[in-house]
């Protein structure tokens, strides 16, 4: 009677420290969502029109961009990304550029992001600024995506649509495209998207005088988390 006085008491202390031990456990709180994401993307582009010696759907260039970007806790997104960009005819232009954005959550599949950027190209760059036909320019542009997640791994990126133009010349430079996402697993996906742009410069001659078709792409990137 003694021993099942002292034992049954001890039974009970240590089933109630166990459960206890097994709710902390259930109770852990999940590992944090990754926050900064490494990206490269490249993609041939073609010429969207006939534009004297260049024919439409003829390669223009090959572009690769190495992009760093972080989700921030209160919805903003910010980024960097440097573009080479190789041109058929050995020339090379290259691009910089930083941005800022807000994620809006308008359902629980749907997502718009606007989001301004500031960037500088240079080299061969091919824009006309007064008497120099490769000018080094400072630019700036403003993007609106629209994503809908279709399920766990796939993601519709409806549409990005960008404004792009210089401070001190003509380089409008419009682009709209549309893709795809699929998400391997939480920290790494690939992606493809379809893009289309336009252009006006500072010039008199037709096309570019005005707004006109310039490019068409098809891209491909690989995007990792952490």
């Amino acid at each position: 009677m003694l021993f099942r006085a002292i034992v049954a008491p001890l039974g009970i202390s240590l089933s109630m420290t166990s459960s206890s031990f097994a709710a902390d456990l259930v109770e852990a709180p999940p590992p944090a969502a990754p926050t900064w994401t490494l990206g490269i993307e490249g993609s041939p582009e073609f010429y969207a029109i006939d534009n004297g010696s260049n024919k439409a759907r003829s390669l223009a260039d090959t572009y690769f961009k190495f992009s760093v970007s972080h989700n921030f806790a209160d919805n903003f997104v910010g980024g960097i990304f440097i573009q080479p960009t190789f041109k058929t005819g050995g020339k090379t232009q290259y691009y910089g550029e930083a941005s800022l954005g807000y994620k809006i959550k308008l359902t629980d599949a749907f997502t718009l992001t606007p989001s301004v950027a500031l960037g500088y190209t240079w080299h061969d760059t091919g824009i006309v600024k007064d008497a120099d036909a490769n000018a080094q320019i400072p630019y700036y542009a403003l993007y609106l995506a629209g994503d809908w997640k279709l399920s766990k791994q796939w993601t519709w990126n409806v549409f990005n649509f960008r404004y792009r133009n210089a401070f001190n010349t003509t380089w409008e430079t419009p682009k709209l495209a549309t893709g795809v996402t699929y998400n391997i697993d939480s920290t790494n996906a690939v992606y493809a998207n379809l893009g289309y742009s336009w252009k006006k410069a500072d010039t008199t001659s037709a096309p570019y005088d005005d707004l006109a078709g310039d490019k068409l792409n098809i891209a491909i990137g690989y995007k990792h988390s952490l």
